[in-house]
């Protein structure tokens, strides 16, 4: 279990990834990825899990054979990685993906990312040592961002940007490799560290992340449902929830 809390008009604000059980803190607490229902406003989670206890043959052998060839291919096309773990990450960073990752949001027509609301939590991550950055680049261009959520079981899919979109002259089907790639080599730099899981993040069934979930199923991952919720302990926090509610 991971736990990263920060203190808003003297309320802990707390985020708790892969609980078993009821945190015992006073708060507002959110669980993501909880082992079982707990607290209220409780959804179930669909993600995939890649086993990294596995050798790493057995882990390419279960990718389906057009994933493993493009994976294959991204290093003759010039694709390279970056991996930089936990407190090794700094400010400035932290501060090119978030750049990074709100051109790549702009160039999906979203809404614009909350840049100051970002950094914040990257750096409560980071601080707690509980966050990585990788990157892949092509001809020394970043081109993919991949972002993880670190315990000492899981590594989590947090964020996935590229950029072939709005980089004149790059190639999509090289940036769709370098993503191929970037996963494979986050997949066993997590089993080096000995992380037993990677979880992608989410495999949702609907129409509109269904390329998404198929292009995580073809790694071969393993369904698995986890529960995000919600608990307020504490007279504090049980009227700040309160108030805000009827605002």
């Amino acid at each position: 279990m991971l736990t990263i809390s920060r203190k808003k008009h003297g309320i802990e604000f707390i985020d708790c990834w892969y609980a078993d059980e009821s945190l015992k803190k006073k708060g507002i607490i959110r669980y993501y990825q909880a082992i079982k229902p707990i607290g209220k406003k409780t959804e179930s989670f669909d993600t995939l899990l890649t086993d990294l206890t596995e050798s790493e043959e057995e882990i390419i052998a279960r990718f389906a054979k057009n994933c493993k060839y493009k994976v294959n291919r991204a290093p003759r096309e010039g694709v390279t990685v970056t991996c930089i773990q936990k407190q090794d990450i700094t400010d400035e960073k932290i501060q090119e993906f978030v750049i990074f990752y709100s051109e790549f949001y702009a160039s999906k027509g979203y809404e614009p990312v909350n840049q100051e609301k970002l950094t914040e939590e990257l750096k409560r991550y980071r601080d707690a040592g509980a966050l990585s950055i990788h990157v892949a680049y092509l001809n020394d261009i970043p081109v993919v961002y991949h972002t993880h959520v670190i315990t000492d079981k899981y590594a989590r899919l947090f964020h996935s940007a590229s950029l072939y979109r709005v980089i004149e002259g790059v190639n999509p089907n090289v940036v769709g490799m370098a993503n191929r790639y970037l996963h494979k080599v986050d997949m066993l730099q997590y089993k080096d560290m000995g992380i037993d899981t990677y979880d992608w993040g989410g495999a949702g069934k609907g129409e509109e992340v269904a390329n998404i979930t198929e292009f995580k199923e073809s790694f071969g991952g393993t369904p698995a449902v986890f529960y995000h919720g919600e608990e307020v302990r504490g007279i504090k926090a049980k009227l700040f929830k309160m108030l805000i509610s009827f605002m």
